[in-house]
């Protein structure tokens, strides 16, 4: 089944032949999944060849057969080894490049050797920036794609409705969400970029349980079920009025939505509930400057200012001690791709940019308290994509 079309698939390969040319890079050899995916619209192949000019070409294994029905490119040549590029390559037209294209930041050292010897080139330049920002601005399809993974969401507040209570474990709350989710087309996976970046369909957390430490940037992760996990549910139980956080993803067709709502077993005390008030608020507010007029910092530090009218900068993304450095991450094949709203980062925003937004507090011996929707950025103003029942559900 093709996914993506062919006129599709051209624009962002030109639009990185474009980039690799301004770089003065030779070609580009693209293999990690979520690069292959967007380029090719499979995961099947073995190696794109992106020259800086002219055609690209898919290898694959001499046993896939998938491949031809999944992808729209044209040209597709079977590949045993990859000593046989540069050979390959050659027949389809191409020449070997002085300085060739690697996904650096995820291509294990001895492959990058391996590929540099095999290429015969005299240098190798890291892509990975290049690539992340052609897939920053998305196209009308992956929007759409986008708004279909953020609608599968919509379900999360409904199962947490009909089977909350605070007998049972995190785990089981969680099973309940993704065995839902999946049976909505959830492909029961997340892509994150980066080294040990490993995280699960979603997380359920309750309670203090949610400020557990994680080596990765985020609010909260949870326990996880043991060491070997670190994050994600774990089987402690929700118990009795503990704020619960539910942030989980879904996927359409390899494009990631993020959402986070809230619920709680029993009765919401005065305070949490107007805690949570405050993050929708807040939330409401900052995403009205999701718009091109906007740099990254000028939204990061919107919300410093929000926190501070509301009360609740002691708390807002962490602690004075301990504050993340970013209220939002862009979304796409990836969870988190670019742009980042973070601190000191001046980069204005784009019309295209499809974004996650989800201010959080961080509360000592409570837990944590937040929301978190996706958004298109236009250029009069922001697109929600997220769709669920935004209310603190009280079961």
């Amino acid at each position: 089944m093709k996914i993506q079309s062919q006129k599709e698939l051209k624009r962002r390969i030109s639009k990185l032949q474009h980039k690799l040319r301004a770089k003065d890079i030779g070609a580009a050899l693209i293999i990690q999944n979520a690069d292959l995916f967007y380029f090719t619209g499979t995961v099947q192949g073995e190696y794109l060849y992106v020259p800086s000019q002219g055609d690209a070409v898919l290898f694959v294994s001499d046993n896939n057969k998938r491949v031809q029905n999944e992808t729209p490119l044209e040209k597709i040549t079977t590949v045993q080894s990859p000593s046989e590029l540069p050979r390959l390559i050659k027949k389809e037209g191409g020449n070997s490049p002085s300085r060739l294209g690697l996904e650096l930041d995820v291509l294990p050292y001895k492959t990058t050797v391996k590929l540099q010897e095999i290429f015969d080139v005299d240098k190798v330049s890291n892509i990975t920036t290049l690539i992340r920002q052609v897939r920053m601005i998305k196209s009308d399809f992956e929007i759409e794609m986008l708004r279909e993974a953020a609608e599968k969401l919509a379900v999360v507040p409904n199962l947490v409705k009909e089977h909350l209570t605070s007998e049972m474990s995190e785990l089981e709350l969680s099973a309940i969400i993704e065995q839902g989710l999946r049976e909505k087309g959830h492909a029961g996976f997340i892509r994150m970029r980066g080294l040990n970046n490993e995280i699960p369909m979603g997380i359920c957390t309750a309670g203090k349980q949610a400020i557990s430490d994680i080596n990765i940037d985020a609010i909260c992760a949870g326990a996880g079920v043991d060491p070997s996990a670190g994050i994600g549910a774990s089987k402690q139980k929700i118990g009795l009025a503990n704020p619960i956080i539910l942030d989980y993803m879904a996927t359409h067709n390899g494009y990631i939505a993020d959402q986070t709502r809230m619920a709680i077993a029993g009765s919401a005390s005065d305070y949490i509930q107007e805690l949570y008030d405050k993050m929708r608020y807040l939330e409401k507010q900052l995403s009205q400057y999701l718009t091109p007029e906007y740099s990254c910092d000028d939204i990061y530090q919107q919300g410093i200012e929000l926190a501070k009218e509301l009360g609740v900068i002691d708390y807002y993304l962490g602690s004075a001690n301990h504050r993340e450095k970013f209220v939002g991450h862009g979304i796409g094949v990836e969870l988190n791709e670019f742009p980042f709203l973070a601190s000191g980062l001046d980069f204005k925003l784009k019309a295209g940019m499809t974004i996650a937004l989800e201010p959080k507090l961080v509360i000592p011996d409570i837990g944590v308290i937040g929301i978190e929707n996706d958004y298109v950025v236009t250029e009069k103003k922001p697109k929600k994509l997220t769709t669920a029942d935004e209310e603190l559900i009280i079961v």
